[in-house]
């Protein structure tokens, strides 16, 4: 075999091969980091709320997680904007039901005065979103529906603190006021 059949036969066999990324194990690390931290966090919520049977789950927290440990980086993922735009979306929902009740178009209006009061406090969580409508269709308390999301909220932010932290690579949160 001379050299030039030598050298495609390298060529080719190196084209065969998989691209292997020296990043790659690394990437895997962080995203199995990520999604324990999804488990583990809305692990401890739903034992919370079950174990004490007064607090409720709410939906959206789901979301929050997957971007607390997905997007910790990200300004919405910041502890201010958690609380605040859950507690916004909260505020938003009971003035609406207060205002309003129960109307075919006070999904709508709930979820827009929670945005707008989000804008206006500088808190924006788009998972609040949601929080919106399911302080709305809850018709719970108001002392209940605060409680509720201020707990969940503090619940999943010191889950997010201990384990976005484990990773040397990681730092959350950026800020917390």
């Amino acid at each position: 075999m001379n050299e030039a059949d030598a050298q495609k036969k390298d060529v080719s066999a190196d084209l065969s091969r998989p691209n292997q990324d020296p990043q790659e194990p690394i990437i895997w690390r962080e995203n199995l980091l990520s999604l324990s931290g999804i488990a583990v966090g809305m692990a401890v919520i739903s034992l919370v709320s079950f174990r004490f049977q007064s607090f409720f789950l709410i939906p959206s927290l789901a979301s929050s997680a997957i971007m607390l440990f997905m997007s910790y980086n990200n300004v919405f993922a910041q502890p201010r904007n958690v609380i605040g735009g859950h507690l916004m979306s909260v505020l938003a929902a009971i003035m609406v039901v207060q205002f309003f009740g129960p109307q075919w178009w006070s999904i709508a209006l709930v979820v827009l005065m929670a945005a707008l009061l989000m804008l206006v406090t500088n808190t924006i969580h788009p998972p609040g979103g949601g929080t919106a409508i399911a302080a709305y269709l809850g018709n719970y308390l108001p002392v209940q529906i605060f409680s509720t999301v201020i707990l969940d909220c503090a619940l999943i932010i010191l889950a997010a603190v201990l384990i976005n932290n484990l990773s040397p690579s990681r730092k959350y949160p950026l800020f917390w006021v």
